[in-house]
């Protein structure tokens, strides 16, 4: 087919990944956080991109980082709620190692243009022209798209006098930078970012959610991105402990009035003593709890007694960091029905070219 005569929208689409966007249809189970928790973490991301936070107001760039399974993804997608109720949300792409479209650069910077374009319908113009101008836009460098796609269409924006001083900043999110197939693209999105930040007074403010990955931290620590960046941890500061405690009682309480046992389940349930176990092995992970919860509503089964199993499940190592959560995965592992049927259907999903974001 002539690549001339395709359309420069349907061009922009086709390298676009609909399944990067914080509210996609193709995503199972979205990570959100549970109503009142982490409260302290979102009114601080917040407070940031509204220039309340004296300590943030001059930073471009947050980083908001921490281990596998502290609920990143989830504040980040709140975070893009929140943002797109007050019309501030730009774009957002959820990276993810198991999706095929979104486990790359290459359809980053289409997806951040597409979304945009939504959000300021007067680039499209720019963009359409871009596209026809050059219809391979999209295998060009990361650097390039940039500048061609966002940067300049939204320059033209900016000088046409859409944006004032009392404009609020625009905000663009990405998700699980550190799923990006590998190092060296991770950094490139970062420096592209940051030269992009650095070369043009853009009306911007980027959220970047990630693992404290050696690359990505070392970036962050050197050049024009640790200038314009400010780090935003996910540890013991936020209290993680009392929201999945507040997480487990929420989820808790549903099970009770909504299990097709639920006749069976004393009124006293679950005991303090059992909440109190249950949040000291989450260790802070909220992916702990979340798995706990599911474990014990199975409509198949007596909650009390998925309780018990949960509670005398012991680990082999306590100085791991995961050993709770390897603990739990491994009983619900062995616990299936037909572990064969389980090997064989897990086999074929990671040796897929394309497998689902089922985890």
């Amino acid at each position: 087919m002539n690549t001339w005569l395709i359309d420069p929208l349907e061009r922009l689409l086709e390298a676009t990944s609909p399944a990067a966007f914080h509210d996609s249809d193709d995503v199972y189970d979205h990570p959100k956080c549970h109503p009142n928790t982490r409260v302290a973490v979102l009114n601080k991301i917040m407070d940031w991109i509204h220039g309340a936070d004296s300590e943030t107001r001059n930073a471009l760039i947050m980083w908001l980082y921490g281990p596998a399974g502290s609920g990143k993804s989830a504040i980040a997608r709140s975070i893009a709620e929140l943002c797109s109720k007050e019309g501030i949300l730009v774009a957002s792409y959820f990276f993810s190692r198991f999706d095929s479209t979104r486990n790359h650069w290459r359809s980053l910077i289409a997806t951040i243009t597409y979304q945009a374009s939504l959000c300021f319908p007067d680039i499209r113009d720019h963009i359409i022209r871009t596209i026809e101008h050059d219809p391979l836009i999209f295998t060009r460098s990361l650097d390039s798209q940039i500048l061609s796609l966002l940067i300049e269409p939204l320059q033209e924006h900016i000088d046409s006098g859409y944006f004032n001083a009392t404009t609020p900043a625009r905000v663009v999110i990405i998700d699980g930078l550190d799923e990006c197939e590998d190092g060296n693209s991770q950094v490139k999105i970062l420096e592209a970012i940051s030269k992009s930040l650095q070369r043009h007074h853009l009306p911007l403010l980027f959220l970047i959610a990630s693992r404290p990955e050696p690359d990505i931290r070392g970036a962050f620590g050197f050049g024009y991105l640790s200038q314009v960046s400010t780090r935003n941890p996910l540890d013991d500061h936020y209290l993680p402990s009392e929201d999945i405690r507040l997480f487990l009682h929420d989820k808790f309480f549903e099970i009770k009035n909504s299990h097709p046992f639920h006749a069976q389940i004393p009124p006293t349930w679950p005991s303090e003593d059992a909440l109190r176990i249950l949040v000291d092995k989450s260790s802070g992970q909220f992916i702990y709890a979340s798995t706990v919860v599911k474990f014990i509503k199975s409509s198949r089964h007596r909650p009390p007694q998925r309780l018990e199993i949960i509670l005398g499940i012991r680990t082999v190592r306590h100085d791991m960091p995961f050993a709770e959560l390897d603990a739990l995965y491994m009983h619900i592992f062995w616990s299936v029905g037909d572990l064969e049927a389980v090997m064989q259907i897990l086999a074929l999903e990671f040796l897929s070219p394309s497998p689902h974001a089922f985890i």
